[in-house]
Protein backbone atom coordinates (compact mmCIF):
# COMPACT_ATOMS: atom_id res chain seq x y z
CA UNK A 1 0.00 0.00 0.00
CA UNK A 2 1.76 3.71 -1.45
CA UNK A 3 1.47 6.68 1.17
CA UNK A 4 -1.32 7.77 -0.83
CA UNK A 5 -3.61 4.43 -0.41
CA UNK A 6 -2.58 4.79 3.36
CA UNK A 7 -3.79 8.26 3.90
CA UNK A 8 -6.82 7.47 2.38
CA UNK A 9 -7.49 4.25 4.33
CA UNK A 10 -7.23 5.99 7.72
CA UNK A 11 -9.36 8.67 6.27
CA UNK A 12 -12.24 6.15 5.64
CA UNK A 13 -11.89 5.02 8.98
CA UNK A 14 -12.13 8.25 10.89
CA UNK A 15 -14.96 8.93 8.47
CA UNK A 16 -16.60 6.10 9.54
CA UNK A 17 -15.67 6.11 13.45
CA UNK A 18 -17.26 9.94 13.23
CA UNK A 19 -20.12 8.35 11.98
CA UNK A 20 -20.46 6.07 14.55
CA UNK A 21 -20.15 8.29 17.44
CA UNK A 22 -22.52 11.04 15.82
CA UNK A 23 -25.16 8.36 15.19
CA UNK A 24 -24.39 7.00 18.95
CA UNK A 25 -25.08 10.54 20.36
CA UNK A 26 -28.27 11.06 18.35
CA UNK A 27 -29.97 8.15 19.53
CA UNK A 28 -28.29 8.51 23.57
CA UNK A 29 -31.38 8.90 25.61
CA UNK A 30 -31.57 11.17 28.83
CA UNK A 31 -31.08 9.16 31.69
CA UNK A 32 -33.36 10.49 34.82
CA UNK A 33 -32.47 8.98 38.29
CA UNK A 34 -35.17 8.40 41.12
CA UNK A 35 -34.39 7.64 44.46
CA UNK A 36 -37.65 5.99 45.58
CA UNK A 37 -38.98 4.28 49.31
CA UNK A 38 -38.36 0.58 48.33
CA UNK A 39 -42.38 0.49 49.42
CA UNK A 40 -43.37 2.28 46.21
CA UNK A 41 -40.96 0.11 44.20
CA UNK A 42 -44.20 -2.05 42.69
CA UNK A 43 -46.09 1.52 41.28
CA UNK A 44 -42.89 3.40 40.74
CA UNK A 45 -42.41 0.14 38.08
CA UNK A 46 -45.77 0.90 36.75
CA UNK A 47 -45.17 5.02 36.29
CA UNK A 48 -41.46 4.58 35.19
CA UNK A 49 -43.24 2.36 32.00
CA UNK A 50 -45.89 4.71 31.66
CA UNK A 51 -43.32 7.79 31.68
CA UNK A 52 -41.03 6.19 29.36
CA UNK A 53 -43.69 5.02 26.60
CA UNK A 54 -44.60 9.24 26.66
CA UNK A 55 -41.02 9.86 26.20
CA UNK A 56 -39.29 7.57 24.33
CA UNK A 57 -36.25 10.20 24.57
CA UNK A 58 -36.26 9.27 28.75
CA UNK A 59 -34.09 6.37 30.45
CA UNK A 60 -35.50 6.40 33.96
CA UNK A 61 -32.95 4.96 36.72
CA UNK A 62 -34.30 4.03 39.91
CA UNK A 63 -32.78 3.00 42.67
CA UNK A 64 -35.17 2.16 45.70
CA UNK A 65 -34.13 1.78 49.45
CA UNK A 66 -35.09 3.32 52.76
CA UNK A 67 -36.36 6.58 52.83
CA UNK A 68 -33.85 8.15 55.06
CA UNK A 69 -30.69 5.79 53.48
CA UNK A 70 -31.69 6.99 50.99
CA UNK A 71 -31.35 10.95 51.54
CA UNK A 72 -28.13 10.70 53.55
CA UNK A 73 -26.64 9.51 50.24
CA UNK A 74 -27.71 12.24 48.55
CA UNK A 75 -26.38 14.34 51.35
CA UNK A 76 -23.27 12.28 52.44
CA UNK A 77 -22.29 10.41 49.52
CA UNK A 78 -22.89 13.11 46.83
CA UNK A 79 -25.78 10.63 45.33
CA UNK A 80 -27.00 11.21 42.00
CA UNK A 81 -30.62 12.07 42.24
CA UNK A 82 -32.74 13.85 40.05
CA UNK A 83 -36.25 12.96 41.91
CA UNK A 84 -36.62 12.04 45.57
CA UNK A 85 -39.61 10.10 46.96
CA UNK A 86 -39.88 9.28 50.45
CA UNK A 87 -42.44 7.28 52.68
CA UNK A 88 -42.21 10.22 54.96
CA UNK A 89 -42.57 13.37 53.61
CA UNK A 90 -40.65 14.55 57.11
CA UNK A 91 -37.48 12.99 55.94
CA UNK A 92 -37.32 15.77 53.44
CA UNK A 93 -37.38 18.51 55.94
CA UNK A 94 -35.78 16.47 58.53
CA UNK A 95 -32.58 15.57 56.21
CA UNK A 96 -32.38 17.16 53.05
CA UNK A 97 -33.59 20.79 53.78
CA UNK A 98 -32.48 23.64 53.85
CA UNK A 99 -28.68 23.07 51.85
CA UNK A 100 -30.38 19.88 49.94
CA UNK A 101 -34.12 20.54 48.59
CA UNK A 102 -36.20 23.69 49.25
CA UNK A 103 -39.70 21.83 48.71
CA UNK A 104 -41.85 19.32 49.74
CA UNK A 105 -44.68 17.98 48.41
CA UNK A 106 -47.31 15.07 50.06
CA UNK A 107 -49.16 13.03 47.67
CA UNK A 108 -50.12 9.35 49.48
CA UNK A 109 -50.62 7.69 52.59
CA UNK A 110 -50.69 4.41 53.82
CA UNK A 111 -51.13 1.96 57.44
CA UNK A 112 -49.15 -0.12 58.82
CA UNK A 113 -50.61 -4.35 59.30
CA UNK A 114 -48.99 -7.02 60.87
CA UNK A 115 -48.23 -9.07 57.34
CA UNK A 116 -48.13 -13.49 57.08
CA UNK A 117 -47.58 -15.35 54.52
CA UNK A 118 -49.19 -19.11 53.57
CA UNK A 119 -46.32 -20.94 55.76
CA UNK A 120 -46.71 -18.66 59.23
CA UNK A 121 -47.23 -20.34 62.28
CA UNK A 122 -50.62 -19.57 63.94
CA UNK A 123 -51.92 -18.12 60.70
CA UNK A 124 -55.67 -19.51 61.38
CA UNK A 125 -55.71 -17.73 64.35
CA UNK A 126 -54.26 -14.40 64.58
CA UNK A 127 -56.39 -11.34 64.36
CA UNK A 128 -56.36 -7.40 65.59
CA UNK A 129 -56.90 -8.40 69.27
CA UNK A 130 -54.06 -11.35 69.84
CA UNK A 131 -51.41 -10.43 67.22
CA UNK A 132 -49.31 -8.77 69.76
CA UNK A 133 -49.35 -12.48 71.69
CA UNK A 134 -48.91 -14.45 68.38
CA UNK A 135 -45.90 -12.74 67.24
CA UNK A 136 -44.01 -13.04 71.08
CA UNK A 137 -44.89 -16.74 71.37
CA UNK A 138 -41.63 -18.81 71.68
CA UNK A 139 -41.34 -20.11 68.42
CA UNK A 140 -42.29 -17.15 66.31
CA UNK A 141 -39.77 -15.78 64.09
CA UNK A 142 -41.25 -11.94 62.99
CA UNK A 143 -39.32 -8.34 62.00
CA UNK A 144 -39.42 -5.02 60.99
CA UNK A 145 -37.04 -2.76 59.12
CA UNK A 146 -34.08 -1.08 60.00
CA UNK A 147 -35.32 2.21 61.85
CA UNK A 148 -31.98 4.29 61.42
CA UNK A 149 -32.76 3.76 57.57
CA UNK A 150 -36.26 3.52 56.87
CA UNK A 151 -39.83 4.73 57.83
CA UNK A 152 -41.00 1.84 58.15
CA UNK A 153 -38.75 0.53 60.67
CA UNK A 154 -39.33 3.40 63.53
CA UNK A 155 -43.11 3.78 62.42
CA UNK A 156 -43.68 -0.57 63.32
CA UNK A 157 -41.65 0.35 66.67
CA UNK A 158 -44.52 3.17 67.04
CA UNK A 159 -47.44 0.86 66.25
CA UNK A 160 -45.90 -2.05 69.46
CA UNK A 161 -45.98 1.69 71.59
CA UNK A 162 -49.46 2.96 70.70
CA UNK A 163 -50.41 -1.14 71.12
CA UNK A 164 -48.78 -1.36 74.57
CA UNK A 165 -51.46 1.64 75.66
CA UNK A 166 -54.23 0.55 73.32
CA UNK A 167 -54.21 -3.53 74.29
CA UNK A 168 -53.52 -1.83 78.02
CA UNK A 169 -50.90 -4.74 78.32
CA UNK A 170 -47.53 -3.05 80.37
CA UNK A 171 -44.27 -4.13 79.02
CA UNK A 172 -45.24 -4.86 75.57
CA UNK A 173 -42.98 -2.60 73.74
CA UNK A 174 -39.48 -3.80 75.78
CA UNK A 175 -41.05 -7.19 75.56
CA UNK A 176 -40.65 -7.20 71.94
CA UNK A 177 -37.69 -5.37 71.61
CA UNK A 178 -35.78 -8.44 74.31
CA UNK A 179 -37.52 -10.80 71.86
CA UNK A 180 -34.69 -13.17 70.51
CA UNK A 181 -36.82 -14.18 67.83
CA UNK A 182 -37.05 -10.31 66.62
CA UNK A 183 -35.39 -9.57 63.39
CA UNK A 184 -34.18 -6.42 61.86
CA UNK A 185 -33.86 -5.72 57.90
CA UNK A 186 -32.44 -2.66 56.45
CA UNK A 187 -35.66 -2.18 54.43
CA UNK A 188 -39.06 -3.23 54.68
CA UNK A 189 -39.73 -4.97 51.31
CA UNK A 190 -36.19 -7.25 52.15
CA UNK A 191 -38.94 -9.09 54.86
CA UNK A 192 -41.54 -9.63 51.75
CA UNK A 193 -39.42 -12.23 50.28
CA UNK A 194 -38.85 -14.14 54.38
CA UNK A 195 -42.34 -13.76 54.80
CA UNK A 196 -43.17 -15.26 51.37
CA UNK A 197 -40.86 -18.43 52.20
CA UNK A 198 -41.59 -18.78 55.38
CA UNK A 199 -38.18 -17.90 56.51
CA UNK A 200 -39.74 -15.36 58.80
CA UNK A 201 -43.61 -16.04 60.25
CA UNK A 202 -44.96 -12.14 60.29
CA UNK A 203 -43.36 -8.16 59.60
CA UNK A 204 -44.81 -5.08 60.13
CA UNK A 205 -45.21 -3.66 56.40
CA UNK A 206 -47.12 -1.36 54.85
CA UNK A 207 -50.69 -2.37 53.47
CA UNK A 208 -49.94 -1.37 50.13
CA UNK A 209 -46.97 -3.91 49.77
CA UNK A 210 -48.59 -6.54 51.05
CA UNK A 211 -51.48 -6.22 48.98
CA UNK A 212 -49.08 -5.55 45.91
CA UNK A 213 -47.66 -9.28 46.79
CA UNK A 214 -50.69 -10.69 47.10
CA UNK A 215 -49.73 -11.18 51.09
CA UNK A 216 -52.42 -12.26 54.55
CA UNK A 217 -52.01 -9.21 56.55
CA UNK A 218 -53.73 -8.19 60.34
CA UNK A 219 -55.34 -4.94 59.87
CA UNK A 220 -54.74 -2.78 63.23
CA UNK A 221 -57.27 -0.61 64.68
CA UNK A 222 -56.52 2.79 63.63
CA UNK A 223 -55.07 4.11 67.31
CA UNK A 224 -52.61 1.92 65.99
CA UNK A 225 -51.91 1.73 62.45
CA UNK A 226 -50.85 5.29 61.97
CA UNK A 227 -53.14 5.86 59.34
CA UNK A 228 -55.90 8.24 60.31
CA UNK A 229 -54.78 12.63 60.45
CA UNK A 230 -58.07 12.70 62.86
CA UNK A 231 -55.59 11.09 65.40
CA UNK A 232 -52.29 12.57 64.97
CA UNK A 233 -52.53 14.30 68.76
CA UNK A 234 -52.55 10.10 69.66
CA UNK A 235 -49.75 9.20 67.17
CA UNK A 236 -47.28 12.04 68.62
CA UNK A 237 -47.57 10.48 72.43
CA UNK A 238 -45.10 8.17 70.85
CA UNK A 239 -41.94 8.38 69.89
CA UNK A 240 -38.36 6.80 68.80
CA UNK A 241 -35.02 7.67 69.08
CA UNK A 242 -32.47 7.25 66.06
CA UNK A 243 -29.41 7.88 64.46
CA UNK A 244 -29.75 11.92 63.88
CA UNK A 245 -28.35 14.37 60.74
CA UNK A 246 -24.70 14.17 62.15
CA UNK A 247 -22.66 11.00 62.97
CA UNK A 248 -22.57 10.42 66.75
CA UNK A 249 -26.02 12.32 67.52
CA UNK A 250 -29.52 11.03 68.45
CA UNK A 251 -32.98 12.32 67.43
CA UNK A 252 -35.94 11.43 68.57
CA UNK A 253 -38.77 11.11 65.59
CA UNK A 254 -42.72 11.31 67.09
CA UNK A 255 -45.53 9.55 65.52
CA UNK A 256 -47.37 10.71 63.07
CA UNK A 257 -50.27 10.02 60.22
CA UNK A 258 -48.22 8.08 57.32
CA UNK A 259 -48.02 10.50 54.39
CA UNK A 260 -45.46 10.30 51.68
CA UNK A 261 -43.54 13.21 49.85
CA UNK A 262 -41.06 14.08 47.16
CA UNK A 263 -39.01 16.79 45.81
CA UNK A 264 -36.22 17.45 43.00
CA UNK A 265 -33.10 17.71 45.01
CA UNK A 266 -31.33 21.12 44.11
CA UNK A 267 -27.83 19.48 43.34
CA UNK A 268 -30.03 17.38 40.41
CA UNK A 269 -28.29 16.38 37.54
CA UNK A 270 -30.90 16.62 35.45
CA UNK A 271 -33.58 19.04 36.91
CA UNK A 272 -35.35 19.22 34.17
CA UNK A 273 -35.99 15.59 33.89
CA UNK A 274 -36.62 15.28 37.43
CA UNK A 275 -39.22 17.80 37.44
CA UNK A 276 -41.25 16.35 34.46
CA UNK A 277 -41.13 12.91 36.34
CA UNK A 278 -42.37 14.09 39.37
CA UNK A 279 -45.01 15.73 37.66
CA UNK A 280 -46.08 12.75 35.58
CA UNK A 281 -46.15 11.01 39.43
CA UNK A 282 -48.42 13.37 40.80
CA UNK A 283 -51.03 14.06 37.69
CA UNK A 284 -54.32 12.46 38.48
CA UNK A 285 -54.39 10.14 35.41
CA UNK A 286 -50.70 9.17 35.74
CA UNK A 287 -49.16 8.24 38.65
CA UNK A 288 -51.60 9.32 41.49
CA UNK A 289 -54.15 6.48 39.77
CA UNK A 290 -51.46 4.12 39.88
CA UNK A 291 -50.77 4.54 43.69
CA UNK A 292 -54.20 4.20 44.18
CA UNK A 293 -54.71 0.82 42.00
CA UNK A 294 -51.68 -0.44 43.86
CA UNK A 295 -53.04 0.13 47.50
CA UNK A 296 -52.44 3.41 48.69
CA UNK A 297 -54.81 6.38 49.35
CA UNK A 298 -54.27 9.99 48.03
CA UNK A 299 -53.53 12.99 49.95
CA UNK A 300 -53.58 16.21 47.86
CA UNK A 301 -50.88 16.43 46.67
CA UNK A 302 -50.35 19.69 48.76
CA UNK A 303 -47.40 21.45 49.93
CA UNK A 304 -45.38 20.61 53.18
CA UNK A 305 -44.00 23.16 55.03
CA UNK A 306 -42.21 26.02 54.03
CA UNK A 307 -41.01 26.33 50.70
CA UNK A 308 -44.20 26.43 48.95
CA UNK A 309 -43.17 29.49 46.41
CA UNK A 310 -40.40 27.58 45.27
CA UNK A 311 -42.19 24.81 43.75
CA UNK A 312 -42.06 24.25 40.32
CA UNK A 313 -44.94 25.57 38.18
CA UNK A 314 -45.31 22.49 36.45
CA UNK A 315 -46.15 20.63 39.64
CA UNK A 316 -47.42 23.62 41.69
CA UNK A 317 -50.64 23.48 38.95
CA UNK A 318 -51.27 19.74 40.53
CA UNK A 319 -51.80 20.81 44.10
CA UNK A 320 -54.91 20.79 45.75
CA UNK A 321 -55.95 23.71 48.05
Amino acid sequence: MNVKQWNRAIFLILAAALLVAGASTAFAKQEVRVFHAGSLSAPMAEIEAQFEKLNPDIDVLREAGGSAALARKIVDLGGECDAYFSADYAVIDRLLRPDNANWNVMFASNELVLMYGPESKFADEVNADNWFEVILKPDVRWGHSDPNADPCGYRALMVLQLAQEYYDRPGLFQEALDDPLRAVRPKAIDLVAMVESGAMDYAFEYRSVAVQHELDYVTLPPEVNLADPALADLYATVGVERAGKEPGTTIVTKGAPIVYGCTVPTHAANPDGGRAFVEYALSADGGLKVFEEMGQGIVGPKAAGAGEENIPDCIRKLLVK
